[in-house]
């Protein structure tokens, strides 16, 4: 079976409970984007997220187009080269227990898999976002979602309060219904200081997405210690199961799934993610030195407590190489210039 097929059936397998099944062909069935893609310096001081789009609608979308502050002059010049590389490139797919096998550079069999971290809204809510991470597919990709959840995130503009040693391991057992965590004797009870509750909530969600994925499963995580259920994690309560907080309570309602933070691309740019927005209206974009280039309206879904999924192929031939921030943005019905955006940095050649 060819890699191709393999994601297009995770793909297939993976988005329930997350996005509506009759959307997935509109998904481009690939962990890699088309342009080559390399890791490189995950530094962002340069950039500035500015810019809002105009409110955008379904049948509205040559006027949404217009309606974008566009330099029309999208050459620009040369930008310097990011630094050394801190983390491998990582693949794309949706909410997935472990991705296709592939063999990487060297011989070495490698899986891919998500992990949820925390980031703010436009209101500065924590919510979480995914990452698609790549590691060896001779180990459970629930023990690599663990590590994971104890490492720093790809993209700086997320976070993770779960420090190295304070998750141990994690299993699936079927038949008491429950997914279970063991955590360490270091994982505070009580809230730390800092940390608000909504902070130490989404902490706690961070861990319950990323297992539910990892076993491709919805059943609720049970904190455990020496095999008994744990009384509170960083002050929420975890005596009993904790099922999956609501979708657009808890995750981002706009998420990029590839390209990956600090990727290397060129050619033509599959960009792919989820979102949930005012008639699905999301804009995707790449910016640099205050102008935006490439604009490309399109739409995901909006709607019951689901993200819908939503591609876009950008031409990077229409563009000088250099550092952009790549921009997936929400139409904001509002007008008060807080759409919902996530983003990403990149180094076209």
């Amino acid at each position: 079976m060819s890699d191709d097929d393999q994601l297009r059936r995770l793909l297939s397998d993976a988005v329930s409970e997350v996005e509506p099944e009759n959307r997935l062909d509109e998904l481009r069935a690939s962990v890699h984007p088309r342009p080559k893609v390399v890791p490189m310096s995950r530094s962002r001081s340069w950039y500035a997220a500015t810019g809002i789009l105009a409110t955008a609608a379904v049948i509205g979308v040559i006027a949404y187009v217009a309606s974008v502050s566009i330099d029309k002059n999208t050459a620009v010049g040369p930008a310097t080269d990011p630094g050394a590389t801190r983390h491998p490139a990582t693949a794309t797919a949706t909410d997935t227990a472990s991705g296709p096998t592939s063999t990487a550079t060297g011989g070495t069999a490698t899986k891919a898999y998500a992990v949820y971290y925390v980031g703010t809204d436009p209101k500065g809510k924590p919510v979480l976002f995914r990452e698609f991470h790549r590691g060896p597919a001779s180990k459970p990709t629930a023990a690599l979602a663990v590590d994971d959840l104890e490492s720093t995130p790809l993209d700086p503009d997320y976070s993770t309060a779960w420090q190295r040693g304070w998750l141990k391991d994690a299993k699936l057992d079927p038949n008491a219904g429950v997914i279970f965590v063991t955590s360490a004797r270091t994982v505070p009870s009580s809230r730390p200081a800092g940390v608000t509750p909504e902070e130490a909530t989404a902490a706690v969600q961070q861990v319950v997405y990323t297992l539910q994925a990892a076993f491709h499963t919805r059943l609720p995580v049970q904190f455990v210690r020496r095999g008994a259920p744990v009384g509170h994690v960083l002050g929420v309560r975890a005596s009993a199961p904790i099922a999956q907080g609501k979708i657009l309570d808890t995750l981002s309602r706009v998420n990029i799934s590839t390209p990956n933070e600090g990727d290397v691309v060129s050619g033509e740019l599959n960009v792919t993610g989820v979102n949930n927005a005012f008639e699905g209206s999301v804009a995707i974009y790449l910016q640099r030195n205050g102008h935006k280039f490439l604009v490309s309206p399109t739409i995901g879904g909006w709607g019951p407590d689901k993200l819908f999924p939503w591609q876009v192929d950008l031409d990077l031939s229409k563009v000088a190489p250099g550092r952009y921030l790549l921009v997936a943005q929400n139409d904001d019905p509002s007008g008060r210039n807080k759409p919902e955006v996530d983003t990403r940095a990149v180094l076209v050649r």
